[in-house]
């Protein structure tokens, strides 16, 4: 997977992979450690070729007719090869002229005529007014791929306004180029590299070096002004920047996992131990947030309001500070091999710092989003459904109209005869509908202001029974549980298998008369004293390995003799959890689902057509936009906390809905609905300690102010451990993704 989730997008990531490994293989990004390159690479022509200088640009300026996404795309795939010269300097640059209307210096980048590379900031480089245009001084900060461009876009600081300046920018403006500069701000300009004095650096990154930019007296015509911002440039940067770190950071990741698989240590491949198990699972998890993170700022580059501003902010701020830690952390798994010159680890590691050091470390966008965010700012996430989600809201409005107005339990009693309660469930339980009509029957419902009841366990107890069950025992369970008319409980855990259940050791043996007698404990129940009903997994073959041997019961909690419930206090206080005692519990033959011995498949169970949900279209969440709030009242330190934070909050809905859209389209879902569960919770917990810690001496109390605050810190201690520790989810995303060898 990458940045891009369509089959096109893809088949496009597919096509650059292939043709940079044909025509720039590692030995030749290699052979630029002795002698750095200048001037354009000799792979250049063979770019234009390809069409991949200009896949982003409109058809007019000679480029694919594609967007700044599919531009993402291409810089993620050559990033992966890291890729040298000045490829990426030179696609930000026909970004920016493009949007100046710079339209025949954007042909010529398109073309491969031409490379160039923008400096991100002024530094000492002035511009003072003169009739025509301005006079350049000064230097410019270094410049990605400086020495390798022949036209440079750089900024300026201008003098205070003056009579002349006022003048040259009348005639800019008539000859239609235009300026948003203010007296005293910046502008931007474009000149021919021959104009200063360039002089390449002895970079950190030999692969793409940066260079001095000086300019001393150089004339720049008003024509060679360009109408843009510093925001627009900056916001440009951050987009590719973001794209080519992702790169970096998925070229360390399959790196890293792949070494682990065949690097044997202690008689065993090390990606078997969970040292190395959770680096990698953690590695990947930052690699899919900064794509999910990417791709939206890439998408938003024309979204009005600073929304642009806030995405690429929040983008740069992972994805670069992504790269950076992936690359270390490849390194730490390689071991001293990857601490050699000859393991390319080191090129990765490289271009991570430079990009980093130019362009700032992740704190530095964490700051100006949460400037962004705190002012009001925020990024509404849509999902175009295809034309046939027409057809399928048209249906669904009848019966959405029959329930506007009702408590959500009335809205599920109704509507649970007729299939939307459960859209996704087969007939005559639900509409048998698959990913868009899902989608529209919930946005009518959202449309209508209807809300209906969850079902809590149930919503895991009902595809079981659809799948296994009787047909007496559907007929008994199905319609009622659907219409909130019965509450479950989920009896599986057991005092010594919380997580691990295949060491269950409640038993189940048969009776004489084809009965089933339980005896054993469960705990950590939740809703067992006021469930109607109970799914128990319990042991009717002690004999067999594993997972095998485990049996799936239906267990009436209400009228079923010998079944001791005692309620666990919790930290909060509060007494959510159970401890189940079964004691010669006998359950009737028919309390079984599925067959005997099998019920870890019925367990596990999950229908093909699966649920799909709509994404939020508001990102943050009530937490965040509290310590949104409060974020003018503290200092850079907390506000880089809330940054982060609010970064992952956006990660996580952008992750949502690739996911949605990957099932739309019919694409596999891919690792983001793995890794949104494993971040989820401890995002939510960091929410909640923040929140807490931001309230000082009152969050020692449990009133006024810090009585919520405390007991949402101590109620999300549980986050992490209820339905499988992260821990071990760590290492379900390290070996059913990544891979790599099962304990």
């Amino acid at each position: 997977m990458g940045i891009g989730i369509t089959r096109e997008q893809r088949e496009l990531a597919e096509a650059v992979r292939g043709w940079i490994a044909r025509a720039v293989p590692p030995e030749e990004v290699r052979k630029l450690l002795d002698a750095p390159g200048e001037g354009r690479p000799p792979f250049w022509d063979g770019l234009a070729a390809q069409g991949l200088l200009g896949v982003h640009l409109p058809e007019e300026y000679g480029g694919g007719g594609g967007d700044v996404l599919d531009l993402a795309v291409v810089v993620e795939e050559a990033a992966r090869a890291a890729l040298p010269g000045p490829f990426v300097s030179s696609l930000l640059a026909s970004l920016v002229l493009a949007r100046a209307g710079a339209d025949a210096l954007v042909r010529a980048l398109a073309s491969g005529e031409r490379t160039a590379a923008v400096a991100w900031e002024a530094g000492s480089l002035t511009a003072r007014a003169v009739p025509g245009g301005y006079v350049l001084d000064g230097v410019a900060p270094p410049v990605l791929s400086g020495a390798e461009a022949d036209l440079l876009i750089l900024a300026a600081e201008t003098e205070t306004e003056t009579e002349t300046e006022t003048e040259i920018e009348t005639e800019i403006e008539t000859i239609g180029i235009g300026t948003d500069s203010e007296a005293g701000g910046t502008i931007w300009v474009v000149v021919d590299a021959a104009e200063v004095a360039v002089r390449a650096h002895e970079s950190a990154d030999p692969t793409r070096a940066t260079a001095e930019v000086r300019a001393d007296g150089v004339r720049v015509p008003a024509e060679r002004v360009l109408p843009v911002g510093s925001a627009p440039v900056r916001d440009l940067a951050a987009v590719v920047l973001a794209a080519d770190a992702c790169g970096t950071a998925a070229w360390a990741l399959h790196t890293a996992a792949e070494y682990a698989k065949v690097r044997e240590q202690f008689g065993h491949p090390i990606g078997r131990f969970q040292g190395v198990k959770h680096l990698c699972a953690d590695m990947l998890v930052r690699v899919e947030q900064a794509r999910a993170l990417t791709w939206d700022a890439a998408r938003a580059t024309q979204e009005p309001d600073n929304v642009g501003e806030l995405v690429s902010a929040l983008a740069a701020a992972d994805a670069l500070d992504a790269a950076y830690s992936c690359a270390k952390d490849c390194i730490q798994i390689l071991g001293g091999i990857g601490f050699t010159w000859e393991h390319d680890a080191h090129l990765y590691l490289r271009r991570a710092v430079v990009a980093r050091q130019l362009f700032g470390a992740g704190d530095v966008h964490r700051l100006r989003a949460v400037r962004l965010a705190a002012s009001g700012v925020r990024r509404e996430l849509r999902l175009d459904l295809p034309a046939e989600a027409s057809v399928y809201r048209a249906a669904a409005r009848e019966f959405v109209e029959g329930v506007r107005g009702l408590e959500p339990a009335a809205v599920r009693r109704v509507l649970a005869p007729t299939g939307y309660a459960a859209p996704h469930l087969p007939p005559p339980y639900g509409l048998g509908a698959g990913p868009v009509q899902q989608l529209a029957v919930q946005e009518e419902l959202a449309a209508a202001g209807v809300r209906m009841s969850e079902l809590g366990i149930a919503t895991w107890v009902v595809p079981s029974l659809i799948a296994y069950g009787t047909r007496e025992q559907q007929e008994r369970y199905l319609l009622p549980t659907l219409r909130g008319e019965m509450l479950w409980c989920q009896l599986f855990s057991e005092p010594g298998a919380g997580s691990d259940l295949a060491s269950l050791r409640t038993r189940a043996e048969r009776t004489a008369d084809g009965r089933w007698r339980i005896n054993g404990q469960k705990v950590w129940t939740s809703s067992a004293r006021w469930a109607d009903y109970g799914i128990l997994l319990a042991r009717t073959d002690p004999e067999a390995p594993k997972h095998k041997g485990l049996t799936y019961f239906v267990v009436d909690m209400k009228n079923t003799d010998g079944i001791d419930i005692r309620p666990l206090k919790e930290i909060t206080g509060e007494s959510l959890f159970n401890e189940v005692y079964f004691d010669d519990v006998v359950l009737p033959a028919d309390a079984v689902v599925g067959d005997v011995d099998d019920g870890w498949k019925v367990a596990r169970n999950t229908l093909g057509n699966e649920r799909v949900h709509m994404a939020d279209q508001l990102t943050f969440g009530t937490g965040i936009e509290a310590l949104l709030l409060r974020a003018g009242d503290h200092d850079d330190a907390v506000r880089v906390r809330i940054g982060a934070l609010v970064a992952q909050a956006h990660a996580l809905a952008c992750i949502g809905l690739r996911t949605t859209m990957r099932q739309v389209s019919g694409v596999e879902p891919g690792a983001g609905a793995s890794v949104r569960k494993l971040v989820q919770t401890v995002h939510q917990q960091r929410v909640a300690e923040l929140a807490l810690e931001l309230l000082g001496p009152e969050g020692a109390l449990r009133e006024g102010a810090g009585e919520r605050a405390v007991h949402g810190f101590l109620l999300s201690r549980c986050l992490t451990i209820a339905g499988g520790t992260t821990q071990v989810q760590l290492n379900v995303v390290a070996e059913r993704i990544l891979g790599l060898p099962r304990d």
